[in-house]
C-alpha cells in the first residue's frame, strides 16, 4: 500500500473530513495518530481504524497550547517511532460578520486555524528533519479562504492565511526534503436526496442554497477530501510542494449562485 511504514498524526479527526482522512491513510497502510480537542472524537476515530484492522491510537490535546502540542508529537514519536505524515485539519467557526465579530471570537478561530497548524507543524517538522527522511505536510483549506463570504469573516481570513502559509512553509523546508501542500475542500454534508428523503422543507431550502454555488449540483463527500489528501502524503505527489489542490465540485472556477439550478431543484 501507498503509505506502508509511515506514520501520520491528524488533528481535528472528528466525524466529517477529520475522520475520513485519518481513516484513508490508515487503510492505505500508515499507523495513523488520530489527535482532537474533544477525546470521544479523537477515540472514536483511532476506535474505527483499529475495528477495520488497521493501527491507530487517540491523542486528545489542544493544538493551540504549545506545551500540549509538543507532548503529543513526542507521545506520537514513541509510540510509533517517528512522524512521516501530518495533516492540519482542526478549525473552528464564528459566524460572524466585521460588525457582529467580537474580539474574543476573532482571535479563536485565527488561534486554532493559524496558530494551531504553525505549532503543530513546527513540532513535527522539527522531527522530521532530525530523522533525516524527509516528509508531507497537508494543510486543510477552503474555498472561503480564495474569496470573501458574508458573515464568516475570522474564518475566511484564518483560510486564506492557510494557502499563504503553505507556500511560505513549502520554501523554509524544502531543503530538508519536506513536501508542504493544502487541500481546498468545499462544503460538505447531505446530499440534495437526503434532504428531499428528510421530509424538513427549512432543511431542503437551506440545503439548496447551501450548495448553490457548487456547479456538481451536489456537496463534496468526505472520502473525495480524503482521496486528495492522500495524493499528498504519498510519493505520488513526489514533485509537488508549495500547491494546493482544489476539491470543490468547480466552485471556484465560477463566480456567483447558479440561479439557474436553484430553480431546477424547488420542490
Amino acid at each position: 500500500m501507498k503509505l506502508d511504514g509511515k506514520v501520520a498524526i491528524v488533528t481535528g479527526v472528528g466525524p466529517n473530513i477529520g475522520q475520513a482522512i485519518a481513516r484513508t491513510l490508515a487503510q492505505s497502510g500508515a499507523r495513523v495518530a488520530c489527535n482532537d480537542i474533544r477525546e470521544e472524537h479523537a477515540e472514536e476515530t483511532a476506535r474505527l481504524i483499529r475495528d477495520a484492522g488497521g493501527e491507530a491510537i487517540s491523542v486528545a490535546a489542544d493544538v493551540t497550547d504549545e506545551t500540549q502540542v509538543e507532548d503529543l508529537v513526542a507521545s506520537v514519536v514513541k509510540t510509533f517511532g517517528g512522524v512521516d505524515i501530518l495533516i492540519n485539519n482542526a478549525f473552528k467557526l464564528a459566524r460572524q460578520g466585521l460588525l457582529e465579530s467580537t474580539l474574543a471570537d476573532w482571535e479563536k478561530v485565527l488561534k486554532v486555524i493559524l496558530t494551531g497548524s504553525f505549532l503543530m507543524s513546527r513540532a513535527v517538522a522539527k522531527r522530521m528533519v532530525e530523522q533525516g527522511r524527509g516528509g508531507s505536510i497537508v494543510h486543510i483549506a477552503s474555498t472561503s479562504g480564495h474569496r470573501g463570504r458574508a458573515d464568516d469573516l475570522a474564518y475566511c481570513t484564518a483560510k486564506g492565511g492557510t494557502l499563504n502559509m503553505t507556500r511560505a512553509m513549502a520554501m523554509d523546508l524544502v531543503k530538508y526534503g519536506i513536501r508542504v501542500n493544502s487541500v481546498t475542500p468545499t462544503k460538505t454534508g447531505l446530499t440534495t436526496e437526503a434532504l428531499r428523503k428528510s421530509g424538513n422543507a427549512a432543511a431542503l431550502r437551506l440545503g439548496r442554497n447551501f450548495y448553490a454555488d457548487v456547479p456538481m449540483d451536489r456537496l463534496g463527500d468526505p472520502n473525495e477530501i480524503a482521496k486528495a489528501v492522500l495524493f499528498f502524503a504519498s510519493d505520488d505527489s513526489s514533485f509537488c510542494t508549495g500547491t494546493d489542490l482544489r476539491v470543490d465540485g468547480g466552485s471556484l472556477a465560477t463566480w456567483s449562485l447558479q440561479s439557474d439550478k436553484l430553480a431546477r431543484l424547488a420542490p
